[in-house]
């Protein structure tokens, strides 16, 4: 037995040894093989590349689904309500949406009656604790339920707004006749779509203070007993949702009403007859709350009762009809739009407006903004570098290439990318580190946990996503961790004030070098969940059907970034740091 165990021991020192002098003989090798008789020198280049602002005038609001590594889930990523960001100024937003009924051409039933209308829209909430108790009903029956508590989720500040409910008149329509492909909506067209949006102008129902409870929904079925008191029959409880009345008479009209007739009979009447439900906020006292909602899990139901279709014994002996308790439902779905208004400061806005942004030298700062905010653009190693009549690259001191204005496009030219395919390197580290610039920043909870990197042309991730991801670093359930070791999350200081984000281009570097891939631009946002790789469009003041990761889109929160400016203090300035192994002969 000691023997064998002696054996085993012996047996897990080879492995391990093994495995390390495996990993240790990974390199990336770029431009040559390694070869024996050689030593290698580790060592480190510093790019600096152009980086600059760009904010859009606009940005694509429905569609907005959450996707998992490209696999969509039925969750429509809307916000709704008032933010004020400390940095960048309020934003308003509202949601406009289509309905559809649970079944079309409805049977009512006879002499129905509408007792309520109810909306709902859930809030995301987890669940803090959980406890029974009993309950007595009023026959005496004694149940147990389950009373939950709860602590919601994606609510951002704590101060009321003004909720309003209309029914739209304004006609969302599925296809681009321009183009007969899918119709884009954009944050932008609700305001533009003008007083129709607002039906006849007086809404359904307004909350003047709203703010969002975490508390259950209880819902107690109460009825009459014999002495004509209120007697409980049943209680049920959902979670934290907003949950208000809208008035009887006009549903009354629009549906119950309606039976039989064209308007309900199928889908395409209907979307022509209910156009949709508009969901205003806006603020109450320059300040206001920020809720994150899944709409395509909300409805509106109408309560009603109507003749049941069979009697009892004892209502046939009365002579009387019996009542039934019936719900028609219509859902969120079809088109979804989020609006968003931004009240740029002042400041912000002039020095993001196109004219005023350097994109051959670079900028002092970088804005990234979510919503109908702002993002960076990254350009590497296309500076042009000095070489001789030879098509030597010309050199300094350090052993760098030498930066010159790039010439004319008719004449010969060679960038800071071809001197670094020429050099026999092998990549072990490439990383961006993004300063905060904590002089107009403000630190705390406010900032964004999370930026995320893309390629500007495509909208798609870049080979270092996919590292982290094939490796089990990607985290479905916790997005905030996920990806880190590409997109690493905020480093912050003692004092909780953000200080960086490092980002990862080692294996994008690696397929630069080695010709796999092309010297497209980068583009940089902030996120609300790195998961979400669907990428959508905007207009900026430049470009129209500019590309956009979703996850900007659905983030309210920004922050701004040092950038690579003659004025941006050195330890702070923005730099692509390149770790490689040189070999050099005996």
């Amino acid at each position: 037995m000691k023997l064998r165990n002696t054996l085993f021991k012996i047996m897990a020192i080879v492995a391990v040894v093994f495995t390390f002098l495996s990993c240790d003989n990974e390199f990336s090798p770029v431009g040559g093989e390694i070869i024996g008789g050689v030593n290698f020198q580790d060592s480190l280049y510093v790019a600096t590349p152009v980086a600059y602002s760009k904010k859009f005038e606009r940005v694509q609001t429905n569609g907005l689904i959450r996707d998992v590594q490209g696999v969509q889930t039925n969750f429509q990523a809307n916000l709704l309500g008032v933010y004020n960001d400390p940095i960048y100024g309020p934003s308003e937003y509202s949601i406009l949406s289509q309905v559809q009924p649970s079944e079309f051409d409805p049977d009512f039933g006879t002499n129905p009656v509408l007792d309520k209308v109810i909306l709902s829209l859930p809030y995301f909430s987890t669940v803090e604790s959980t406890e029974s108790q009993s309950l007595t009903l009023g026959s005496g029956e004694v149940i147990t339920e389950t009373v939950t508590k709860y602590t919601l989720d994606s609510i951002y500040q704590n101060n009321s707004f003004r909720l309003s409910v209309f029914q739209s008149n304004y006609f969302l329509r599925n296809f681009d006749p321009s183009s007969n492909e899918r119709q884009i909506y954009y944050s932008d067209d609700i305001a533009n779509f003008g007083s129709q949006v607002e039906g006849d102008g007086t809404p359904l129902v307004t909350v003047e203070d709203f703010i969002p409870s975490p508390d259950e929904i209880i819902i107690d079925e109460i009825v009459k007993d014999v002495d004509d008191l209120d007697s409980l029959v049943s209680r049920s409880r959902l979670s934290p949702r907003l949950r208000i009345e809208l008035p009887v008479q006009v549903f009354k009209e629009q549906f119950i009403d309606k039976q039989g007739g064209t308007e309900l009979s199928n889908a395409d009447n209907f979307n022509n007859y209910f156009r949709g439900i508009y969901i205003k906020a806006e603020p109450t006292n320059g300040t206001g709350n920020l809720l994150y909602l899944n709409v395509r899990e909300g409805n509106i139901t109408l309560q009603y009762t109507a003749d049941s279709d069979t009697q009892t014994d004892d209502a046939q002996t009365d002579n009387t009809t019996e009542r039934e308790q019936r719900e028609f439902t219509l859902s969120f779905t079809g088109n979804i739009i989020n609006s968003i208004t931004t009240q740029l400061e002042p400041t912000i806005a002039e020095e993001l407006k196109a004219e005023n942004q350097d994109q051959v030298n670079g900028e002092e700062n970088l804005y990234l903004k979510g919503g109908d905010g702002s993002f960076a653009v990254i350009d590497l190693f296309n500076k042009c570098v000095e070489f001789d009549d030879d098509g030597n690259f010309i050199l300094d001191e350090n052993g760098g290439p030498i930066f010159i204005d790039c010439p004319a496009a008719t004449e010969e030219k060679k960038t800071e990318l071809d001197f670094l395919k020429s050099q026999n390197w092998l990549i072990n580290d490439a990383s961006l580190k993004f300063y905060i610039n904590q002089d107009v920043v403000t630190a705390g909870e406010t900032e964004p946990e999370r930026i995320y990197v893309f390629n500007l042309e495509t909208g798609g991730v870049i080979a270092d996503y996919g590292l982290d991801a094939n490796f089990q670093l990607f985290d479905q359930n916790n997005p905030i961790n996920s990806i880190p070791n590409h997109l690493g999350r905020i480093s912050r200081d003692a004092d909780d004030a953000g200080e960086f984000y490092r980002i990862s281009l080692t294996q994008h570097i690696i397929n630069l070098l080695g010709e796999d891939t092309d010297n497209i631009k980068l583009g940089v946002s902030v996120s609300q969940n790195v998961n979400a790789v669907v990428s959508v469009v905007g207009d900026t003041s430049t470009t129209n059907d500019e590309i956009i990761p979703n996850s900007s889109i659905i983030s309210h929160e920004g922050t701004i970034l040092y950038g690579n400016g003659a004025s941006v203090p050195e330890s702070k300035r923005l730099k692509l740091e390149i770790f490689y192994t040189e070999s050099t002969n005996n």
